[in-house]
């Protein structure tokens, strides 16, 4: 077990560091700080000092279980013992229970934060005098929602009190309390009879409702000290609901609203705090120096700062907890631009390729990419259906890169399929194609139809875990300047409306519901790309194994 500290002292040191400046902080941090000062002049709260204590005995009493660390004892550092001061500690005069309900630890990545949070969840399952107490790691999804949960196992295993418990694959149970822990998300059945003491709500920005939130709210009225406890990071879409939370978490904090059962601790970046400045890095993050080196943060902000696109939004939210909004711009049209090379298509004819398709709508604009790895270059078969050009309805000439043999128009109103079949065949038939890579949605009518190709067609799902590795390695090879879009004016117009989604863990695709107009394009050669290094680099094998038409997802 770690050497007991003096907490009463840390944390009195903790905050007349952060209020005089020794301690760079931002200034949300700072009013926390002051708050808990003023809290000591109030009548109708008391310090409970016992019940810090004691959590933070129980946290040195467990090991980390992962990195340098693996194997040591955990010791709470300051920041981290000031919130669970506050959240423990004060308590009202009137009931002699805690006085926060809600906490919120708006933190960037690297600070240690699930591991912080899976000692919350397990201290309130096993040490916080709640009779059948039921503890939830809740999340947007079920692998997140793992992810603590997960965490919390592991702090167990070794420890004192893994004796007391059982653990299953879904569950925690404590037994002699009748107490449960388990992960929950949007795919966790019977939600609506939860009736949580605590719930840990892990990556807040990326919930797209609060659906998940307010079941939580709802069923924690019995308890008598609940604790709803979220930390995350900052996210890249401001229209979810949590970003819009913070906005009024800052309105408490600045005295324009009142939470009193709300504990807040913002660690996000002041309005005038430049996002390439070491200070503003060390403001943000409370762990700067500890588990998050200076080193580490340089090299981040040098690949961020190289790179931009989705390499810079990362950086600057999951790193600095600022919002950022998907880039006006994925990869900038200078970058685009110089990736067109002259090239004789003759020199194609016959070579091993990769396909990409996205079929998109029959009464839409549809495309399959062709990849040549030998040239990193890639060949669009556009097809449009003819009342498309007509309409103009996308602001864009079709009539024009018709004429100029950049999209095949189709008869009618919408694609024919046979039609279509018979057109992308005769291109097939000009190379030596290696994959299909293709979108399974509208595409089941058509798979019969491909004739010998049908022992290469590949099923590639448009989830964010198959398209992850492809599209990071496009935008890769695009900013180095390495790919061969062949000049193609629709590719480039597709380029400049793409939107990025990034996921909790940095993994990006491309978001077509957010996205200004066409890019079908573009996720035909992420598709083409896919196929090709799941067949090529073993990087996805994991994640495909051909079988006939039909390819089967390895779970």
């Amino acid at each position: 077990m770690a050497k007991k500290q003096n907490i009463p002292q840390i944390i009195n040191n903790y905050v007349a560091d952060v209020l005089s400046g020794r301690l760079p902080s931002c200034n949300m941090i700072k009013l926390a700080c002051q708050r808990y000062l003023d809290d000591w002049k109030r009548e109708d709260l008391f310090f409970d000092w016992q019940a810090v204590e004691r959590f933070c005995a129980f946290a040195s009493s467990l090991k980390h279980f992962k990195g340098e660390l693996a194997g040591q004892f955990i010791k709470l550092e300051a920041w981290q013992i000031f919130i669970v001061a506050n959240v423990f500690g004060w308590k009202r005069r009137s009931t002699g229970k805690r006085r926060y309900t809600y906490v919120d630890v708006f933190v960037p990545r690297k600070n240690g934060k699930t591991t912080f949070a899976a000692i919350v969840a397990l201290y309130c399952q096993l040490l916080d005098g709640e009779a059948g107490a039921e503890v939830y790691a809740a999340a947007v999804d079920a692998p997140q929602a793992k992810i603590c949960f997960e965490a919390s196992k592991e702090l167990l295993r070794g420890s004192m009190f893994e004796r007391l418990v059982r653990m299953y694959t879904s569950s925690i149970v404590y037994a002699k309390k009748a107490s449960s822990y388990k992960a929950l998300s949007k795919d966790s059945k019977n939600k609506d009879g939860l009736n949580p003491h605590c719930a840990v709500c892990d990556e807040r920005h990326a919930w797209p409702t609060n659906e998940i939130f307010e079941v939580i709210k709802t069923g924690i009225g019995a308890r008598t000290q609940p604790l709803v406890f979220s930390i995350s990071t900052a996210g890249n879409d401001t229209s979810l609901p949590y970003y819009s939370d913070i906005q009024v978490l800052k309105e408490v904090m600045l005295g324009i609203k009142e939470k009193d059962n709300h504990f807040i601790m913002l660690y996000m970046p002041d309005e005038d705090d430049q996002w390439d400045n070491p200070l503003t890095w060390h403001k943000v993050n409370p762990n700067y120096g500890i588990s998050l080196s200076a080193e580490y943060m340089e090299n981040e902000y040098k690949e961020a700062a190289m790179r931009g696109g989705t390499t810079l939004a990362a950086f600057c939210t999951k790193n600095l907890n600022m919002w950022v909004d998907a880039p006006t711009v994925w990869i900038p049209d200078d970058v685009v631009r110089d990736n067109n090379k002259d090239l004789d298509e003759s020199l194609l004819l016959g070579e091993e390729c990769y396909v990409g398709i996205d079929l998109s709508s029959k009464t839409d604009l549809t495309c399959a990419s062709f990849f040549f790895p030998k040239y990193n270059a890639f060949k669009c078969l556009y097809i449009l259906p003819e009342q498309k050009v007509i309409e103009r309805d996308d602001r864009v000439d079709y009539r024009l890169w018709a004429e100029q043999g950049w999209v095949t128009v189709s008869p009618g109103r919408v694609i024919d399929e046979d039609w279509y079949m018979s057109r992308l065949l005769q291109e097939l038939d000009k190379y030596k194609v290696k994959c299909i890579a293709y979108d399974p949605w509208g595409m089941w009518n058509m798979l019969q139809k491909f004739g010998r190709y049908q022992e290469v067609l590949m099923e590639y799902q448009q989830s964010i875990r198959y398209m992850s590795v492809p599209t990071k390695w496009f935008e890769s090879a695009m900013l180095k300047n390495e790919l061969n879009l062949m000049d193609n004016p629709i590719l480039r117009w597709n380029m400049k409306n793409i939107v990025i989604y990034i996921d909790p863990n940095g993994n990006i695709k491309l978001d077509k519901a957010r996205s200004r107009n066409k890019i079908d394009g573009v996720v035909a050669c992420v598709n083409a790309v896919g196929g090709w290094l799941n067949l090529t680099s073993g990087e996805t094998k994991e994640i495909y194994v051909s079988h006939g038409l039909r390819t089967i997802s390895m779970q």
